[in-house]
């Protein structure tokens, strides 16, 4: 009786101390799963997965500003992986929500540049531990993180 008593006193007392600590543990769990979905997509790429890339790190030639873009999963192939090159780009990384939620994906018939890129499997291995490639999401049917990225007849079906 005594020990629930002065449990019930320690929560009211430290109430706001008590629910800044569950935030904090919510978001580094959330962090977690951030970095699971991540590595996922790494470790096991298929056709419309995006990866977020400096693109400067794979074109020198391209914008030093506006280098932060989406790239998408064409096709998988034995030596490696064919992107089609994100056409908006942001002069900081920006998580894979802010890309379609900004970006508005779908609804820009140029999100895309026309052509296409190949890398090796080497390659990008490199450019993911140097953090060039900083981010990698899985659409879920044809949303990420509920913004629309794909349209209907691009989505991937597994089987």
């Amino acid at each position: 009786m005594i020990f629930n008593i002065s449990l019930k006193k320690l929560v009211t007392d430290h109430a706001e101390a008590i629910g800044f600590i569950a935030i904090v543990i919510a978001y580094f769990a959330y962090s977690q799963y951030q970095q699971t979905l991540k590595y996922e997509v790494f470790d096991n790429p298929r056709k419309s997965d995006f990866y977020y890339v400096d693109y400067l790190a794979i074109d020198k030639s391209s914008d030093r500003r506006f280098r932060y873009i989406p790239l998408k999963v064409l096709s998988v192939e034995p030596n490696g992986i064919r992107f089609k090159v994100g056409n908006i780009a942001h002069t900081t990384p920006v998580s894979p929500r802010e890309h379609a939620k900004l970006d508005r994906a779908v609804l820009l018939r140029n999100y895309f540049k026309q052509h296409e890129l190949f890398l090796s499997f080497t390659d990008i291995e490199h450019l993911i531990s140097s953090n060039a490639i900083y981010d990698a999401r899985r659409p879920e049917n044809i949303y990420i993180d509920g913004w629309i990225v794909l349209h209907k007849h691009e989505m991937y079906i597994d089987g």
